[in-house]
């Protein structure tokens, strides 16, 4: 079937049939550098592992998506600080403020980061898997469509903002079409550089 989900072929289960050996240690390490994150996020340590090893595409979008919205918020609860009249804005209001602005819009997370200066590629990413997490989550007809295909059915720039790349041509869409794993391995991968991003950034002591 054309839209039949693929097995969580990137799955920590997994690894050494499906990626390079070289691969195997970059996902190693990165491995490595999100578990950290999780810790100091308040999250569940093998939660990355779990969300890896999930079995189709809707809920690893689903999950990804909230992982890095937990870790743009992360960023902004460590290093958001407004003063006024030598006076710092109370912490418990500021934890409000900051969970109850929306990822995306005029006044958003990832609005305040782009301010701050992150990387656009990271910005560009994000957005991108927030606009298929809603293809998936307000469209119960989407439920078994693949990942490849329900970005065929956006445009050219999502694969490309998806997969980090200048442009996404015919045949990057038919590369990925053909081997499934691709593309979930590279949205894994972009999502765990991003969590070693936001641990560097939440670890880091304030001046």
């Amino acid at each position: 079937m054309a839209n039949s989900q693929p097995k969580p072929v990137i799955s920590t289960r997994h690894t050494r049939s499906v990626l390079t050996k070289n691969q195997q240690v970059i996902l190693s390490d990165l491995l490595r550098g999100s578990v950290k994150f999780c810790k100091v996020a308040g999250l569940q340590e093998d939660l990355i592992t779990e969300i890896i090893d999930t079995d189709t595409d809707w809920a690893l979008i689903l999950k990804l998506d909230a992982l890095l919205e937990t870790a743009t918020k992360e960023i902004l609860r460590k290093h958001l600080r407004i003063t006024l009249a030598g006076r710092t804005a109370d912490s418990g209001a500021m934890e409000g403020f900051i969970e109850s602005l929306s990822l995306n819009g005029k006044t958003s997370v990832l609005n305040l980061l782009r301010a701050a200066g992150c990387a656009k590629t990271d910005l560009s990413f994000i957005e991108a898997v927030r606009k298929v997490r809603n293809a998936f989550a307000h469209n119960i007809k989407n439920l078994n469509v693949s990942l490849i295909e329900l970005v065929k059915r956006q445009d050219k720039n999502l694969l490309a903002s998806l997969c980090l790349l200048k442009a996404a041509q015919n045949e990057m869409i038919a590369m990925r079409e053909k081997n499934a794993t691709m593309l979930r391995l590279e949205l894994v991968l972009s999502t765990l550089r991003f969590l070693n991003f936001a641990y560097d950034v939440v670890a880091k002591e304030q001046p």
